[in-house]
């Protein structure tokens, strides 16, 4: 088909009606279609209160990616990017909710400045006692002096710094009782971690007796050469007094050690002093991690030592029941202790008894 170039002078144009210039406008033209929304208004705020409670709108997503699975992509796309966003704001809401929650939340007491069922208790063993112990004996009379001790752990997030026992824990021993409080004797490495919180070290441990229940004791006194601390718990109630006596044990004698190894609480072990290296005596009962700062007695309940160490199987795996103690000698030395306030006024009270039983 041919084409015929029309030529029109500008006179021409001038005479075309206004109306049929802007015929072709696009306000003339019909408007599109307009698609209906993806997501209805009522399906969004129903989902948006849905997202105040997270484990709900993730059983609800799941449901949702199944029912639209056959949908069209325009859909799918508008539902899968809603979801998402709602998961994402009510993870961070239950967040924040969680944290305020348990900072606000007052910490259940699990600690106290005492331990009531010490003070309660309706009397202390009479030591040394006449006759030797068989290991029944010992097992009923020795461990209700021991306790466990545990470096205290501040709970983080906590508006009320409370104390918490840690993950570690050895043991200790009673040696003194009056109207006053408790003196206790342990290991330092057990009372003390190398490094607190910003670098200090603690001031205070958790203890607990055979009933369970913890209370604060203060770090009174430490030798660091020994390896041994002095903590001092305080009594609220009864006069019920105790004086642990000590002994200068004999090469070969029988011994009991009690302590709690490897989380087993008041293990009692059997053995005998097998030597003597400087200041520690070596014995054979059984020791494991749990044991350290553990009294060591002789048969008659005499405190013969405080157990600090055992022989390191990682540099021979040959060796056995090699474990070694302290003397209790340094009780009576105040110049090896390091005192906090009041530390050498309570174990002076320990030896003064210790002097007056004799």
């Amino acid at each position: 088909m041919s084409t015929q170039k029309v030529i029109v002078s500008g006179y021409e144009v001038s005479q075309i009606p206004e109306a049929l210039l802007t015929s072709t406008s696009p306000s003339n033209t019909p408007p599109p279609a307009k698609l209906t929304p993806a997501i209805p208004w009522w399906a969004r705020i129903g989902l948006s209160l849905v997202a105040l409670c997270f484990p709900l709108l993730c059983i609800v997503t799941v449901i949702l990616r199944i029912a639209f699975r056959a949908e069209t992509p325009r859909i799918k796309f508008a539902w899968t990017g809603f979801l998402a966003t709602l998961l994402i704001v009510s993870g961070l809401f239950m967040l924040l909710v969680g944290t305020i929650a348990f900072y606000i939340a007052p910490a259940p007491i699990i600690t106290g400045s005492g331990l009531a069922d010490l003070d309660e208790r309706a009397s202390f063993p009479t030591l040394p006692t006449p006759t030797a112990l068989t290991s029944v004996e010992a097992s009923a009379k020795l461990k209700p002096l021991v306790i466990v001790v545990s470096p205290s752990a501040t709970r983080l997030w906590s508006h009320a710094q409370t104390d918490a026992p840690s993950n570690t824990f050895g043991a200790g021993e009673l040696l003194h009782a009056d109207k006053d409080g408790y003196l206790f004797v342990t290991a330092k490495h057990v009372a003390q971690l190398p490094l607190g919180r910003f670098g200090a070290k603690a001031s205070h441990v958790l203890l607990s007796t055979q009933e369970g229940t913890w209370g604060t004791a203060d770090i009174i006194a430490t030798a660091d050469q020994l390896d041994l601390a002095l903590l001092w718990l305080p009594r609220h109630t009864g006069t019920l007094a105790f004086t642990q006596p000590l002994t200068a044990i004999s090469d070969g004698a029988a011994v009991f050690v009690i302590g709690h190894p490897e989380g087993l609480k008041y293990t009692l072990s059997t053995g005998i002093v097998s030597g003597f290296r400087d200041q520690a005596i070596q014995i054979s009962a059984a020791v494991s991690p749990g044991n350290s700062g553990g009294p060591v007695y002789d048969d008659h309940g005499n405190l013969a030592g405080i157990v600090s160490s055992k022989f390191d199987r990682n540099q021979d795996a040959n060796a056995e029941n090699l474990s070694f103690a302290v003397k209790p000698a340094a009780l009576l030395t105040p110049d090896v202790w390091h005192f906090a306030a009041g530390g050498r006024d309570r174990l002076q009270s320990y030896i003064n008894a210790l002097h007056s039983t004799k």
